[in-house]
């Protein structure tokens, strides 16, 4: 079972970054956490595995570096390298999916680990814009902030707003979007909505073929 630990981690991260941010506790800690699962599951994978390494070195040192210095170039390309890391997941597990011929337990799971994993792509997508353009995401934002809690705050909202679009709640949140990002989030939303079908075509077809192959 290779995907579990990443589910786990991915509810966790979900679940505890308000209450560690409110503690001020080290939220690098919770991107350590997807980095270790997520190299643990195509740890099979040997030039993915090497990649998903290096790459999620330089996203936690930047990231814990941009947090205590305070530089701005720091937590950019932390997000920056986060982001790649997490499209080379998702081109992997998307192919495993599509590539599979029957339903194990860990291929469902996978396909969840798959949807969240996406959310959270988009979620350093529109962050790392946020950084370099902060008034291309909200309407009223001036000059992105480098403390630690505004960071975090902004981040999670930004979070909070990439999942509104991948599961198509509609986003409530306080400040105004701007039209790219609406834009941005209506891909999204589209994304989400056409894996979802081509997900649950496939289990069913999963499904129909065990019950010919069993009649």
């Amino acid at each position: 079972m290779r995907y579990p630990p990443l589910l786990i981690a991915l509810f966790l991260a979900m679940l505890l970054r308000p209450f560690a941010r409110a503690s001020a506790a080290p939220v690098g800690l919770f991107l350590i956490l997807v980095f270790l699962t997520v190299i643990y599951a195509f740890r099979h994978i040997r030039s993915l595995t090497i990649a998903l390494v290096a790459l999620g070195t330089i996203a936690v040192v930047t990231r814990f570096a941009g947090d205590h210095l305070q530089v701005f170039a720091f937590l950019a390309i932390s997000h920056a390298f986060s982001l790649v890391a997490m499209l080379l997941v998702m081109v992997e597990m998307l192919s495993e999916v599509l590539r599979a011929r029957s339903a194990s337990t860990d291929l469902v799971i996978g396909a969840v680990c798959l949807y969240l994993v996406i959310g959270v792509a988009w979620t350093f997508f529109y962050y790392s814009i946020y950084l370099f353009s902060p008034g291309s995401i909200f309407a009223s934002s001036g000059p992105a902030s480098l403390t630690a809690s505004a960071s975090e705050e902004k981040f999670t909202e930004v979070f909070y707003f990439s999942l509104s679009a991948l599961t198509t709640i509609g986003s409530s949140g306080e400040e105004a979007l701007t039209t790219m990002a609406r834009q941005l989030a209506v891909v999204e939303s589209a994304m989400g909505q056409l894996y979802l079908a081509v997900l649950i075509s496939r289990l069913v077809g999963f499904s129909t073929t065990g019950d010919s192959k069993a009649g």
